[in-house]
């Protein structure tokens, strides 16, 4: 467990936080905001990885840029028949981070005082990641 700024823990316990399932880069990056008490920091740090995982990947920040110009594709649908379901989950899941992080940068406030409700979104975001490891761009068929 770790020592997070304002909980016990028997109550960290109780939450199930556990930052070591989290993606090493949003542990590397993120749990010392988060665990000094700087919740909203974290979070939008958080949504920053993915971006710049976004932007290395296919040269766009913007999940509905990287899956679209950047021919984004992630391997790993449960079945082809299912694939562009898949795909679309995970692009919308990057296009909502994508808005999460504008709602959140656009403020000094960022409505983030909850350790839980933080976590959830470094939760989201290490999903990101998690399923941006298995990316590769699509070729062109000519």
């Amino acid at each position: 467990l770790y020592d997070i700024k304002g909980l016990t823990k028997e109550k960290q316990n109780n939450m199930d936080i556990k930052f070591e399932n989290l993606h090493k880069e949003i542990l590397t990056k993120c749990s010392k905001l988060y665990n000094d008490g700087f919740y909203a920091e974290a979070v939008e740090k958080s949504f920053k990885v993915v971006r710049d995982r976004l932007r290395d990947l296919t040269g766009y920040e913007k999940g509905s840029e990287a899956f679209g110009k950047g021919k984004l594709h992630i391997k790993g649908a449960a079945a082809s028949n299912v694939d562009f379901d898949f795909n679309e989950a995970v692009k919308f899941l990057t296009m909502a981070i994508d808005f999460f992080r504008n709602e959140k940068s656009h403020t000094s406030d960022a409505n983030i005082d909850d350790p839980v409700r933080a976590y959830e979104y470094l939760r989201l975001s290490s999903l990101a990641l998690h399923l941006l490891e298995n990316a590769e761009i699509k070729k062109e068929i000519r």
